[in-house]
């Protein structure tokens, strides 16, 4: 149970975070009239973005959520999962009202963000 706590307290925190980030980079891509370009870079990019976020995350509370975990670094790839879908169904939910998104509201991009924070928290939070 307190791993599914952990887990899902995790992923709501970064998708939440995901979410105000992508509104924020479109609103300046809108701004500046960007289209998006290479996916393979965002993707790099967003990863060490996640890993910064991740960062701050344990900057803010070193500790673990939840002290004891029954699966070691289940997070590694839960968070990116339902990171990325989350993010993919975001992006979907603005195209489809008309609203330019930026790689950030896809599947790779939510996943690798996801990943990047996932991945500084575990091997740094004590």
């Amino acid at each position: 149970m307190d791993l599914l706590v952990e887990v899902l307290i995790e992923v709501v925190f970064e998708v939440f975070g995901e979410v105000l980030i992508e509104l924020g980079w479109a609103s300046i891509k809108e701004a500046l009239g960007r289209r998006n370009h290479n996916a393979v870079l965002a993707t790099v990019g967003y990863l060490l973005l996640g890993g910064i976020v991740g960062g701050s995350a344990v900057w803010l509370h070193p500790g673990r959520i939840i002290a004891s975990s029954s699966i070691p670094g289940v997070s590694l790839v839960v968070a990116p999962l339902v990171g990325g879908i989350a993010m993919d169904l975001w992006g979907a939910y603005r195209r489809g009202h008309g609203y330019e998104t930026t790689n950030l509201a896809t599947f790779c991009g939510g996943a690798s963000f996801s990943f990047g924070a996932s991945l500084v928290r575990f091997l740094t939070a004590t």
